[in-house]
């Protein structure tokens, strides 16, 4: 998939395969490739040129994602540029309902509003694992959460709805 990463400040867009524990980041005219294994829930181990990285996934107080790698905190946003532009003219000027649809098939990891919360736009609203990546799903406006759709733990499809906004 085409993937827009955000490391540290940095932005990296490239493309971005996972199969069968290899991935495959591609960007800037190279391709790296890295083993990936998940020993316990929430670490993963990462082998790069026989490098090994020792990996966790957390979300900061603020709401954004950082990744700490053998115990260096790293601010990161993953986003599949193809979703990015679907929200984009979805949410431009958008009046009345919304509603968030799942970019990818995965596991709903966390919800991160409830119904009747304020949102503003480009705000998280929950979060979706798909190949042992988490994506956060955002409101492509500010509103109203109407109705979360899904719960933790549950397996949804691509297209699937996961919440109205008003």
């Amino acid at each position: 998939m085409k993937i827009e990463l955000e490391i540290d400040g940095q932005m990296i867009e490239g493309e971005f395969t996972l199969s069968g524990g290899a991935a495959q980041l591609t960007f800037g005219g190279a391709t790296r490739e890295a083993q990936v294994s998940e020993p316990e829930p929430g670490m993963f181990t990462v082998i790069i040129n026989d490098h090994v990285y020792r990996c966790a996934l957390e979300e900061s107080p603020g709401g954004a994602l950082e990744v700490i790698v053998n115990g260096e905190r790293i601010p990161v946003a993953a986003r599949d540029k193809k979703h990015l532009r679907g929200h984009a003219v979805a949410g431009a000027g958008a009046v009345g309902q919304v509603k968030l649809s799942s970019p990818m098939p995965g596991k709903v990891v966390r919800v991160l509003l409830s119904a009747g919360d304020e949102v503003a736009a480009h705000q998280g609203v929950l979060v979706i694992e798909a190949m042992k990546m988490q994506n956060e799903v955002q409101a492509p406006k500010a509103g109203k959460i109407a109705e979360i759709k899904v719960s933790e733990g549950q397996t949804v499809n691509a297209g699937d709805a996961l919440a109205v906004i008003e």
